[in-house]
């Protein structure tokens, strides 16, 4: 039997994966991110270090806004 909880629990779960898979490709992104910046540090190339760790940084924010998209609520 279906009740009135179970759709909502399962749209919930969804927007909980989906949002998990944004976060997911987000972190391999900074991790592409930083093994290039460290090449470029240990190549001596400078120049990329400051645009690197700009991005970085905003990757993480938008990380942490997904995270805080994530419903808190417990399950009924």
């Amino acid at each position: 039997m279906t009740g009135p909880g179970k759709p909502r629990y399962a749209q919930r779960s969804l927007i909980v994966g989906i949002v998990l898979a944004f976060i997911l490709i987000l972190w391999s992104i900074q991790l592409f991110i930083l093994m290039t910046s460290l090449d470029a540090y240990l190549g001596h190339e400078r120049a990329l270090l400051w645009p690197a760790a700009l991005s970085s940084l905003l990757l993480a924010a938008l990380t942490l806004g997904l995270v805080r998209l994530i419903p808190r609520e417990p399950r009924e």
